[in-house]
């Protein structure tokens, strides 16, 4: 799948015919929709959230199927990469500001008017450093937001932002009630209250989360379509074999991923349609350059050239993977064929420890989620490193302490996995790479890098974007700051009843049209 860069224009109009136009132009993935079968939906979920307060969600590639249900954005961006209306139904993008009209007699969930006040609250929450946003550097080119009357919300620009439309269809503009979040601000991300298609029941911990229609949804009254399923049950499990196993007797309708070695034993089964929609799963270990051996650069460089990424692809993928130097593959317009490829090479791992002034028995700990295949990838580098001479330790942990060991810089090297593609590498490089980025596990503090990082994402120049993105993915490669091991392929998995599925541009789920045939 190729995918291009949004830059805004000059100036730009952008409207819907109709309000029912935004919904209608989404493109659905499961076929016919004319079907009224409806009911409840089970979902099998191996990442559940630590929130879902889209403004402190930090789980990029997981969080959003979940977010999708409660909450809208002021736009939706298509799988083209397009846009198409949601809660504002018009937008004028300048370099100097963006002007948004918005939707009319839409509700929270809990009653509460959306309005442009509503907008201005949410977006100021955002910006507010004492929020702690993990969304914050979406909207650092943001030097306003007012509103100009009940329907009309102008953000004044520092200086022009071509990613700003993108993060505004993601989680930074996902618009959460005042209301609820002035009278239940320490407990709001267990009890989400947006303008979605589905509104909250409950959720209890690594059991289940349950959302049932929401019957006051804007869109039903534009002529988009309201839910047409009653309820969607969330089940938190983190075993494949279960996820299987349940998908085949009928327990679940949908998953969000699966390994290549489970997945590949659902071939034939005419109850479950299997399709591949460019998602891939990239797998990487995050070097932790603030403490321990691995603060020294020939450290990393020697752990890098003990890894072996194709054999890990072989035993944790079943051969279903692709190799690439970083996230981008031959598809992606930022990717570069003279990039380095992995290097394998343990001989020169044990001679670049020398240099290093190690000899052997080099202790680091190597942190992993208890989720397969992650334990097995751990293993695995648990053996290529310690024969040229580490003497690492492997702690698999929940999801949620693995966060809080990551965001601590508690570890040596953390293995973890996101989902590409997504539309525009900022979404990929910022949040990882960037000093000031949520998810900078690493501890990186490069300047250079920040600095190409700032000059890619501000640049409305195809060209220059391209040789900034290529040479920060060179820096990220030779100073070893992450090691790339595989991507694996990671089809859409669902039963053949359900229809009307939409994905996100990186194949996030979205309920909203979805229903099950009779």
């Amino acid at each position: 799948m190729t995918l291009l860069p949004y830059a805004l224009p000059r100036r730009s109009v952008l409207a819907a015919a109709a309000g029912s136009a935004a919904v209608a132009t989404l493109p659905a993935c499961g076929g016919a929709t004319s079907s009224s079968g409806d009911g409840t939906l089970t979902a099998g979920f191996d990442n559940e959230p630590v929130t879902l307060d889209p403004a402190l969600s930090a789980a990029i590639s997981s969080d959003r199927n979940i977010l999708n249900l409660f909450y809208d954005s002021l736009l939706r961006q298509r799988r083209d990469g397009s846009f198409a209306p949601a809660l504002a139904t018009r937008w004028e993008a300048e370099d100097s500001a963006v002007t948004f009209t918005l939707r009319k007699d839409v509700t929270f969930h809990d009653g509460t008017r959306f309005d442009a006040d509503a907008v201005v609250f949410n977006l100021k929450r955002v910006m507010d450093p004492g929020t702690h946003s993990t969304k914050a550097a979406a909207l650092a080119k943001v030097a306003s937001v007012e509103a100009r009357g009940p329907r009309t919300v102008r953000l004044a620009l520092k200086e022009p932002d071509p990613l700003l439309l993108i993060q505004l269809a993601h989680e930074t503009g996902m618009m959460a009630s005042p209301t609820a979040l002035r009278e239940n601000p320490g407990d709001f991300g267990r009890h989400p209250v947006g303008t979605g298609p589905f509104t909250f029941r409950e959720w209890r911990s690594k059991v289940q989360l349950t959302a049932e229609r929401n019957t006051s949804y804007w869109a039903g009254k534009t002529g988009g379509g309201a839910p047409k399923l009653e309820k969607v049950v969330v089940r938190f499990m983190t075993e494949a074999k279960v996820l299987r196993a349940e998908l085949t007797t009928g327990g679940l309708h949908l998953v969000r991923t699966l390994p290549p070695e489970e997945y590949k034993q659902l071939a034939g089964d005419g109850q479950l349609t299997i399709e591949d929609a460019g998602v891939r799963r990239s797998y990487y270990t995050a070097l932790n350059v603030t403490r321990g051996p691995l603060k020294d650069p020939l450290v990393r460089e020697a752990f890098a050239l003990a890894v072996d990424p194709r054999a890990v692809g072989k035993a944790a993928a079943a051969g279903e993977f692709d190799i690439a130097p970083s996230f981008a593959t031959s598809g992606d317009w930022f990717y570069d064929g003279s990039l380095p490829a992995p290097a394998y090479d343990p001989d020169r791992a044990r001679s670049t420890l020398r240099r290093a002034g190690l000899g052997g028995n080099v202790p680091i700990t190597i942190v992993a989620r208890r989720r397969a295949p992650d334990p097995t990838i751990a293993e695995l580098l648990q053996s290529q490193l310690s024969e040229v001479g580490f003497a690492p330790e492997v702690e698999v942990l929940e999801f949620q302490t693995l966060l809080q060991r990551l965001q601590k810089q508690d570890f040596d090297a953390g293995l973890l996995v996101i989902d590409v593609p997504r539309l525009d590498p900022s979404l990929t490089f910022d949040p990882y790479f960037a000093s000031d980025g949520p998810n900078n596990w690493s501890g990186l503090d490069d300047r250079v890098l920040d600095a190409r990082l700032d000059e890619a994402a501000g640049s409305t120049d195809q060209a220059a974007r391209t040789r900034a993105y290529v040479d920060i993915q060179r820096r990220i490669l030779a100073q070893h700051y992450w090691v790339f091991l595989h991507q694996a392929k990671s089809p859409l998995i669902h039963s053949a009843d359900l229809k009307g599925l939409e994905l996100d541009i990186d194949g996030q789920w979205r309920l909203a049209h979805a229903h099950l045939a009779a």
